[in-house]
C-alpha cells in the first residue's frame, strides 16, 4: 500500500528560535490525522525572495510569516486575500491553483482571544496599540472595523505611524491618532484607555526584562492590558500591569487562534482550541518568566 506523501509546512522569520508555531502546527496535524510536518526556518531579509521561491519549488503545503517579513513578503506573492488585501500585512501564505496567496490571521486571531479569554467586546472601546509593525497593521484595521471609539498608535517611527494613519483613513475612513513613546499626552491617553496592546517584540525571550515605555500607572481601573508576546507567558509588561491592579491578557491565546485559522486555510480542517492551548501552556509552564 502506497503511503501518502508527507507535506512540508514552515515558518519564515528572524528570529524564529523562540517560536512555538512548530509545536502548535505539528500537534494540530496530529489531532487532525494530517500527514504533515512543520519546521521553522531562519530567513534573513535578503533571503526572503529565495525562501518564497522554495515554497513553490518544494511544493510546500504553506508557510507562516513572522518578524520582520510580514510586509516585506508582499511583493514576492502572486496576490493577497482577506484581511491582507486591506492591510498589506501577511502572516500566512497558501498555495492556491499554482499561485501563492497571502492572508493575515493576526487580526481575527486577536479578536477571538480578546472575546473568549479577555471577555471584552472591542466596539465602543478606546484602544492603545504599542508598535507599528505588521501585527499592528493587522490589528488596527480589524479593531477599527469592529467599531472601536478611538485608536491610538504609539511608536518610535513618525513615518510608519503617519503611513498607517493614512492607510486607515483612505481605505476604511478611520481617523487614528498617532503618538511617540515620549509624547507628553501619553499619560492622558492612558487614563482614558479601555485596552492597551503591546504589539512590539519587547519582552520576548531571551530579552525577558525588556518592555515598552508606557505609563501603566496612569491607566484607569479595569483597563485591560494585552501582550502579543507569548514567550514568556508572563512578560515584564504584564507583570507591571498586574502590580497596578490591571487585568491582563497573555499572547498565547492569540497564537493558538491565528494558528488554527492558518491551519484551516492550508488543510480545510479546523483543529480544536482547548487541547492545543493546554499543550502549549504545558510547554511554557515549567518557567513562566524566562522561557517559552
Amino acid at each position: 500500500m502506497e503511503m501518502a506523501e508527507r507535506r512540508l509546512f514552515g515558518l519564515f522569520g528572524d528570529p524564529v528560535g523562540h517560536s512555538l508555531s512548530p509545536h502548535l502546527q505539528n500537534e494540530a496535524f496530529r489531532l487532525l490525522g494530517i500527514n504533515g510536518v512543520y519546521l521553522s526556518f531562519t530567513v534573513k531579509p535578503e533571503e526572503l525572495g529565495a525562501a518564497v521561491q522554495a515554497v513553490r519549488c518544494l511544493k510546500m503545503g504553506g508557510v507562516n510569516i513572522t518578524i520582520p517579513h510580514k510586509e516585506r513578503v508582499v511583493p514576492h506573492l502572486d496576490r493577497l486575500a482577506g484581511d491582507a488585501l486591506l492591510t498589506g500585512s501577511v502572516n500566512t501564505v497558501v498555495p492556491e491553483g499554482g499561485q501563492l496567496v497571502g492572508y493575515s490571521t493576526d487580526g481575527e486571531g486577536f479578536l477571538l482571544s480578546l472575546r473568549h479569554q479577555g471577555q471584552m467586546e472591542p466596539a465602543g472601546k478606546k484602544v492603545v496599540l504599542l508598535g507599528v509593525g505588521g501585527a499592528t497593521r493587522a490589528l488596527s484595521f480589524r479593531l477599527a472595523q469592529e467599531g472601536v471609539a478611538a485608536l491610538y498608535l504609539v511608536g518610535r517611527s513618525p513615518e510608519k505611524i503617519a503611513g498607517l494613519q493614512t492607510a486607515l483613513r483612505e481605505r476604511i475612513g478611520f481617523p487614528a491618532a498617532g503618538l511617540s513613546f515620549a509624547d507628553p499626552e501619553l499619560e492622558a491617553v492612558a487614563a482614558e484607555a479601555d485596552l492597551v496592546i503591546n504589539a512590539t517584540p519587547l519582552g520576548m525571550f531571551p530579552a525577558t526584562n525588556d518592555q515598552p515605555s508606557f505609563p501603566l500607572a496612569a491607566c484607569r481601573r479595569g483597563c485591560l492590558v494585552a501582550d502579543l508576546v507569548y514567550h514568556p507567558l508572563e512578560t515584564a509588561f504584564l507583570r507591571q500591569a498586574r502590580k497596578h491592579g490591571l487585568p491582563t491578557l497573555e499572547g498565547l491565546g492569540m497564537l493558538v487562534y491565528q494558528g488554527i485559522l492558518a491551519c484551516r486555510l492550508w488543510t480545510g480542517h479546523t483543529p480544536p482550541f482547548a487541547p492545543l492551548y493546554r499543550f502549549l501552556n504545558g510547554l511554557l509552564a515549567p518557567d513562566r518568566t524566562s522561557m517559552g
